[in-house]
């Protein structure tokens, strides 16, 4: 599993990750700390396309990666999950819930 940063029209305000590779209870941290949460931005997207899910713990980290940006004000934007994928993250995840950011928070 890798993440790779993806040219945007303007760096300075707006960070974009490919994610490639299989993202499961081994890569889970890996997935995380690929991530540049420092870099000062308006908004952040993250492109699955070519990218399985395949656990909670997978799911947890994405909900990670969105919370953790969105509580320093950053738009995020995730699309292109697979199928199965999609219904992991729509049984289990929390960032695209309305109370996800009350729930990830308390942990």
């Amino acid at each position: 599993m890798s993440v790779q940063s993806l040219p945007t029209p303007d760096e300075t305000t707006t960070l974009a990750y490919g994610v490639v590779g299989q993202v499961f209870f081994a890569s889970a941290d890996r997935f995380v700390a690929q991530f540049d949460f420092d870099k000062p931005v308006k908004a952040v997207s993250i492109d699955l396309t070519y990218a399985h899910f395949w656990d909670v713990t997978a799911v947890s980290a994405l909900d990670k990666i969105v919370m953790k940006y969105r509580k320093k004000g950053v738009s995020v934007e995730v699309f292109g999950l697979n199928e199965a994928s999609k219904t992991l993250v729509d049984k289990f995840g929390v960032h695209d819930k309305h109370d996800g950011k009350d729930i990830i928070f308390e942990h």
